[in-house]
Parts: structure tokens; C-alpha cells; sequence
């Protein structure tokens, strides 16, 4: 069932590239004529329907997927082909019991819920749209809680505690960092140069890593292991500058940045409403 997997792989983040369009507030539709177009037949397979909606949607979603086809007559033909080719495999499938499979049945559960879920948080934002001011009002708390300082860092990174208060050890008695990083270190991008990471900032490093980092003065060397996910860091800090902050302007003119903030704010609405609904619900663990 691998292949399956895959396919539902695909099509969850199918699912997330069309709630993300549909984050934008829609257009007030001209409701009777835009009603009457989206319901047009534009194809029957033994019998079932293709409408243009069908058609709208599922372009949108490939559009988002691999991009638009510059010549749209050949467009429409290939997306046309498609919905049709996709109708009568579906056919197929429910005409052989496929959806009766366990694998498939339970597949086809996920899928569903993961529609419903994109659904209510479509539906949250409706009701209660996150507009710029808001965005601004969290990017300046954002920014009022960040570290203002990056670190140039190198680090060894090892599986065990006792290897790396070892490797401390060589290193309090003059050992050179970058040699030891070299031989020792798990982490092969940074430890084919000497351990170096480069600069960090608070966000683009696991949370401990950052923490002892901040604790640190430029020029000092770890005197006690860090442990994180990955395992066990020796840190070196060798300088610190000023962390150069974007205005909201800049921020809001990086699409993928507010796209982040975006997604993390309506996050955190769907979260409020996950807390709601589990304290009111009965859930039993077995």
C-alpha cells in the first residue's frame, strides 16, 4: 500500500495548498449568474457530472501545484482529460468494492478529516478574518520578544554525555576546536569546516541550543554538554553583532514571512477551538 500512501501524502498537501488560497478574503460573488456558470455541465462520464466548478477547482488546485500551462486551450484540454480519466477510475473503484479495502477505507477516513478540518478553519477565518492590524499588533510582540543579538557559533556535536565531557576536557587542556570537530563531530555538514555553523539568531536553532548559547561570552567554549534532539553540543562562540530587524513594512512585503505569521496565527485560532471542544467532549484512551 505504499503507492496509496503516497497518493495521500500528495493530496493532504493538495489539501493545504487550497486552504491556503482560500485564507484570502473570497470575492462577493454576483450569486445568480456566477451560481448558473458553476453549475454548467461540461462533461458526462456514464452519466455523472463535470461541472465547471468541478473544473475551476481542481485547475486552481493543479495551477498551485505544478504551475499554469502558458497556452490555455491546451490547458483546458489536459485538465478536461484528467477530471475525465480521474471520474472513471473512481467508477472503477466503487464498481470493484475498492473502497470496501481496509487500507483504502481508512485512507479515504483521513482524507475526509483532513477536508473537514481545512474546512473549519476556512470557516474560523470567515468569521472572524485576520487583518493587518492584527498581524502588526503579533509581529511587534514578536519582535519585542526576540533576542536582539546573533551568534557566530561552531559546535561538536556527539551521541553521549560522556564523549563530549571528554572532548571538554581535551579542549580545557588546549585542544584545538576545529581539529576536534573535524574527527569527533556527528554532524558532517558543519564538521568539514571545523564545526562551524555560521550565524544564528533566536528561531533558526533548536530552543536549548539557543538558550546556552545566549549564556555565553564571545570567545567562550562550552564547559558543560547541551543536550538537544540531535544529541550532545560542544559549543564555541567566536562573535556576536547586533540582530538587524526588518520594519513591519519589509516584513509585510516578504511573501513568505507573512504567509508564516498567517499560518501560525490561524493556528493558534484553531487551537483555542481544539481546547473548546475537548473540554467539552468525552474521550477515552484505551
Amino acid at each position: 500500500m505504499s503507492t496509496l500512501r503516497t497518493s495521500l501524502i500528495v493530496l493532504l498537501a493538495t489539501l493545504s495548498l487550497f486552504a491556503a488560497g482560500c485564507d484570502k478574503k473570497p470575492a462577493e460573488k454576483a450569486a445568480t449568474d456566477a451560481s448558473a456558470e458553476n453549475g454548467k455541465v461540461i462533461a458526462t462520464v456514464n452519466g455523472q457530472n463535470i461541472t465547471q466548478s468541478d473544473y475551476d477547482n481542481y485547475l486552481r488546485i493543479r495551477q498551485q501545484q505544478v504551475g499554469p500551462i502558458a497556452d490555455k486551450g491546451k490547458e483546458k484540454q489536459i485538465v478536461l482529460d484528467e477530471l475525465i480519466d480521474k471520474t472513471l477510475l473512481a467508477q472503477y473503484a466503487l464498481k470493484n468494492k475498492l473502497d470496501q479495502d481496509p487500507d483504502v477505507s481508512a485512507l479515504m477516513k483521513r482524507v475526509r478529516e483532513e477536508i473537514l478540518a481545512q474546512a473549519v478553519k476556512r470557516n474560523l477565518l470567515k468569521d472572524n478574518p485576520i487583518t493587518e492590524d492584527d498581524v502588526k499588533k503579533r509581529f511587534e510582540q514578536e519582535v519585542a520578544d526576540t533576542n536582539k543579538t546573533e551568534y557566530k557559533v561552531r559546535h561538536i556535536l556527539v551521541k553521549d554525555e560522556s564523549e563530549a565531557k571528554e572532548i571538554i576536557a581535551q579542549l580545557q587542556k588546549g585542544a584545538n576546536f576545529n581539529k576536534l570537530a573535524a574527527e569527533k563531530s556527528i554532524d558532517p555538514q558543519s564538521a568539514k569546516k571545523g564545526g562551524e555553523i555560521g550565524w544564528i539568531n533566536q528561531g533558526t536553532v533548536v530552543p536549548e541550543f539557543f538558550n546556552a548559547v545566549m549564556k555565553m561570552k564571545k570567545g567562550a567554549v562550552s564547559t558543560e554538554p547541551v543536550q538537544t534532539e540531535f544529541g550532545w553540543h560542544i559549543i564555541k562562540v567566536e562573535d556576536t553583532r547586533p540582530l538587524k530587524i526588518p520594519t513591519f513594512e519589509e516584513f509585510m512585503s516578504n511573501q513568505q514571512a507573512r504567509a508564516n505569521i498567517y499560518r501560525k496565527m490561524q493556528d493558534e485560532r484553531t487551537a483555542v477551538l481544539l481546547k473548546e471542544l475537548k473540554d467539552k467532549a468525552k474521550i477515552t484512551i484505551n
